[in-house]
């Protein structure tokens, strides 16, 4: 089994994984989706920040728009793989990823809209 993270802003994959409201999380088995539910973002208190949030969730994908450099070396450290680059309503993009049909776009990753000013 595979759990994979989404982090979510006003139904869409958020562009910035740490001004998330929540993070779809679901367990994929043999291609397809057993089990998701849809967690509060901790944000950068106690539970957080994200990397440690979603690491300790048992997650080791997250399909994401936009994270920030030291987020996505927290995650390397802590196992977890990020494909970013990745927008839309999250069920659609966890479906296109597991068909190995998501497309993924490079803007936001380089300080545009969804890029991280820290």
């Amino acid at each position: 089994m595979e759990r994979i993270a989404i982090p979510v802003l006003d139904g869409q994959v958020s562009p910035h994984i740490g001004r998330s409201q929540t993070f779809f999380i679901a367990d994929v088995e043999d291609g397809k989706v057993v089990n998701s539910a849809e967690l509060p973002n901790p944000g950068h208190g106690p539970g957080g920040p994200p990397p440690l949030f979603i690491a300790k969730l048992g997650v080791k994908q997250v399909l994401a728009w936009g994270v920030p450099e030291h987020a996505r070396d927290m995650f390397e450290h802590l196992g977890v793989k990020v494909t970013l680059g990745a927008k839309g309503e999250p069920k659609q993009v966890l479906e296109a990823y597991l068909n190995g049909t998501l497309e993924l776009t490079r803007e936001g990753l380089d300080g545009g809209p969804g890029g991280c000013d820290h």
